[in-house]
């Protein structure tokens, strides 16, 4: 079942202030994060850390034209268990923009950030990542050195049949804004979706605004991103992962229809559980962030 509602203005109605948002939020946002950054294929890096050094190791990864951040208010729920990093992808988040993008070097800049973030002192680290993330996450697994202890992918029909192809290199400019709270009333999901948690929402968009210049905005995220990436069949890369796997998915998402589930199922290696989350769409850690946490950590007691 898809949701294709999406409200051309999620947050206009808040006039850039922030929507009321529940303890549970609140709490999990006070745990700020250490913000780190590393060189990686010639690019510098942003990524954020949560809990001890010496714990076991969870890497979360984005979507695509997102940051880090998206996953503010669900790593502090692993925290006590886990050092937790999440990285923002070149062209992404402050990472640096490349002049191409290649879903194999993500996955050689994922490596590269779980070294520098100390999640490798318990052994292997468990990697998760959501819709766009999801391709990197499972070339990762795939990995001869076979770095990644177990691997979930969220909401990701490893095909990227919803994102721009390599074939569409038209460019595309960027766009630009006279404040924040303009900023925050042109925010919208891809796919489109509804959205009622508009805390989460808030949170992420907020998280997504840069000033370029004094009094001139703008999304932080390589507008030709897509459309300047290398792919490869991520799918190809699942089948042939070094790790067990498991799949997260929202069952109202626009990304995992029938099509996506039948391919998957039949790709992903034998035993994968698949986990629907109900009522959510794509956007899981916005739509039901508290089943998401759940989900996760029922399979990770599973490793």
């Amino acid at each position: 079942m898809t949701d294709q509602t999406a409200p051309a203005a999620i947050l206009s109605a808040y006039g850039g202030e922030k929507p009321p948002a529940p303890d549970w939020f609140l709490d999990a946002l006070a745990r700020t994060p250490e913000r780190h950054s590393i060189e990686s294929g010639g690019s510098t890096i942003e990524y954020f850390t949560w809990g001890q050094e010496g714990l076991p190791g969870l890497f979360l990864l984005h979507g695509g034209g997102a940051h880090a951040l998206w996953w503010a208010h669900i790593a502090p729920f692993f925290a006590n268990d886990y050092r937790v990093a999440a990285m923002s992808m070149a062209g992404m988040g402050g990472s640096d923009w490349r002049e191409e993008y290649a879903i194999a070097q993500h996955a050689i800049d994922m490596r590269n950030v779980a070294e520098a973030a100390g999640l490798f002192a318990q052994g292997k680290p468990v990697v998760a990542g959501h819709s766009f993330g999801g391709a990197p996450t499972a070339t990762a697994a795939s990995d001869p050195d076979a770095w990644v202890g177990h691997a979930i992918v969220i909401d990701s029909s490893l095909q990227m049949r919803h994102s721009p192809g390599n074939q569409e290199r038209q460019q595309r400019e960027r766009r630009y804004f006279g404040s924040v709270a303009e900023g925050l009333t042109r925010f919208r999901f891809l796919p489109p979706q509804s959205c009622e948690n508009h805390y989460i929402a808030d949170m992420i968009a907020r998280e997504a605004i840069v000033e370029v210049e004094p009094g001139r905005f703008s999304w932080c995220h390589d507008p030709n991103g897509f459309g300047n990436t290398k792919r490869l069949d991520s799918a190809e890369r699942a089948r042939g992962a070094n790790c067990p796997m498991a799949m997260i998915y929202g069952d109202r998402s626009a990304i995992m229809d029938d099509e996506a589930l039948e391919h998957l199922e039949k790709t992903m290696p034998e035993g994968t559980p698949f986990v629907a989350i109900p009522d959510s769409g794509h956007h899981i850690m916005v739509d039901q962030p508290l089943a998401l946490v759940a989900a996760m950590r029922a399979l990770l007691a599973r490793r």
